[in-house]
């Protein structure tokens, strides 16, 4: 019933999009109504199909062979894979709230058995991001908005897991230099994932390397987690090591750069690829021809600057950052929505930017000015996703709550 009433609030009059108060009939289902149905949006719901990336490296090696497993003994056939996703979220959100509670100032504050735990969730949050698809696949409930709910959900992770490592280097944000580091480092992640998202919606399946990607790198992160939580930082991050063409360094700083630049490589790699394709006019049947992946990129790249910008100079940096990367996660759900469920969808959300933007006027202590903006944004979110819920279910005939597994019409 609330997101119900999130879904009615006619948000699109300013955020973009259609009207998700408003049911017409559905253009593949005679006797059937639902929200954003046209032809054009109903023909891209319908057209979707999933195809399933390859596979990393420790994928091959171990975690494609647990997933199997522990779907097969532990995930009964009546649980929907978005409420295990929900879940894994639910699991690194824990995390988030650890490390902002115990090390406000992301100085390595903590006791040490936070990081254990950090470590512990991550997991549960990996391990859920691998299990979803496969009890989608078991129970045969995939759908496009399983995608989206995904993709999110890894969205909203990937402003998480930097902000751990962060704090477990000692970067801080207090100091001018602190937060420079601190966002140039989050807004480098984003703008990766971006990448990804844009190819994965042109292309219609996400980029992997076969060699270090995601999983490789959150398996780092939390290997990372274990051992500062039982040999402390300094122990571990700044032991002495030489790396040819570079010379002496510590393992920490030769660790974290490999990752970063390895990931760039692989990200700026496929997306060169993904916008050739685009220039020869290769483009798939879902997407728009008059839609160019590089345009839609480049605008997502300005707004995550405007974010970096406004992290910067945010008073209230905590509440700015969840504020940041809850809006990014409604980011990356509207440029999904470009391959799922309206091909025309706007890309480019002006009332998240003016959010974002009052984060940098709410004075430093003001939780009660900064939680609203925190909750505007989530109502964002939450808005999105119940609009393109009402929109997938009714189309396909599946089960409205998308946490319940119903056979959808032929």
């Amino acid at each position: 019933a609330m997101l119900d009433y999130v879904r009615r609030s006619r948000l699109h009059l300013v955020t973009g999009g259609h009207d998700a108060a408003e049911e017409t009939p559905c253009a593949h289902c005679a006797r059937g109504r639902h929200v954003g149905a046209n032809a054009r949006r109903c023909a891209q719901v319908r057209a979707y199909a999933y195809s399933s990336p390859n596979l990393s490296l420790c994928e091959r090696l171990f975690l494609n062979a647990f997933w199997d497993g522990a779907v097969r003994r532990s995930c009964p056939t009546w649980i929907a894979p978005n409420l295990m996703t929900a879940l894994g979220l639910l699991a690194i959100a824990v995390a988030y709230a650890l490390i902002w509670t115990l090390s406000p100032n992301l100085a390595f504050e903590a006791p040490r058995w936070t990081y254990a735990a950090c470590a512990a969730l991550a997991f549960a949050y990996q391990t859920a991001d691998g299990m979803d698809g496969k009890q989608a696949r078991r129970t045969k409930s995939g759908s496009p908005l399983g995608e989206v709910v995904d993709h999110a959900c890894d969205a909203l992770s990937m402003c998480i897991y930097p902000l751990i490592v962060m704090d477990i280097f000692g970067v801080g944000h207090r100091s001018r230099d602190a937060r420079a580091i601190c966002t140039t480092i989050m807004m480098t992640g984003r703008a990766m994932f971006v990448v990804d998202t844009v190819s994965s919606t042109f292309t219609g399946v996400l980029p992997v390397s076969e060699f270090l990607d995601s999983q490789e790198i959150q398996l780092i992160c939390q290997t990372l987690m274990l051992c500062v939580a039982f040999s402390g930082s300094n122990a571990f991050l700044y032991a002495p090591v030489t790396v040819p063409f570079v010379g002496a360094t510590t393992l920490g700083r030769a660790g974290a750069v490999f990752c970063i630049t390895t990931g760039a490589i692989s990200r700026v790699g496929t997306f060169v690829n993904t916008v050739l394709k685009a220039n020869k006019k290769e483009a798939p049947p879902h997407w728009p021809a008059y839609r160019k992946p590089l345009s839609i990129a480049a605008r997502c790249a300005l707004v995550e600057a405007f974010h970096g910008l406004c992290l910067y100079k945010a008073k209230n940096f905590a509440y700015a950052h969840a504020t940041s990367s809850i809006l990014f996660g409604e980011s990356e759900a509207r440029i999904m929505s470009i391959r799922v469920s309206d091909p025309d969808f706007p890309v480019t959300n002006w009332l998240a930017l003016f959010i974002m933007a009052l984060t940098t006027v709410v004075p430093e202590g003001d939780a009660f000015v900064s939680g609203m903006l925190m909750g505007a944004a989530l109502f964002m979110l939450l808005h999105r996703g119940s609009c393109l819920a009402a929109q997938i279910t009714g189309c396909l005939g599946m089960h409205p709550n998308i946490f319940i597994i119903r056979p959808r019409d032929a």
